[in-house]
C-alpha cells in the first residue's frame, strides 16, 4: 500500500514528528533507512573517519612528522 501525503502549509518539526509517529511501523523503518542512506552519501566524515584521522595524528606527533593545519579546518570537521 503506497502513502501519498500533498502539503501546501509548513510544518513545524514537532508536527512532522507526529505525523511520522501515524505511520506503520515497516513505513516508519523504510523513511529511517532513506534518511540515513542520505545521510551517508555526505561528503561530511563519519564518526569512524575522524576517530582514524585523529589517531594517525597521533602516531604522526609521537613520530615527529605531524602536519599542523588551521584550527578552523579542525572544528570545522567536527
Amino acid at each position: 500500500m503506497e502513502n501519498t501525503i500533498n502539503f501546501t502549509i509548513p510544518l513545524s518539526f514537532q508536527q512532522l514528528v507526529d505525523l511520522v509517529r501515524q505511520l506503520p511501523r515497516q513505513e516508519r523503518e523504510k523513511l529511517v533507512t532513506v534518511i540515513q542512506d542520505e545521510q551517508l552519501d555526505e561528503d561530511e566524515p563519519t564518526k569512524a573517519q575522524i576517530l582514524e584521522n585523529l589517531k594517525q595524528d597521533y602516531i604522526a606527533l609521537k613520530a615527529g612528522t605531524l602536519k599542523t593545519r588551521p584550527i578552523e579546518d579542525i572544528l570545522n570537521e567536527l
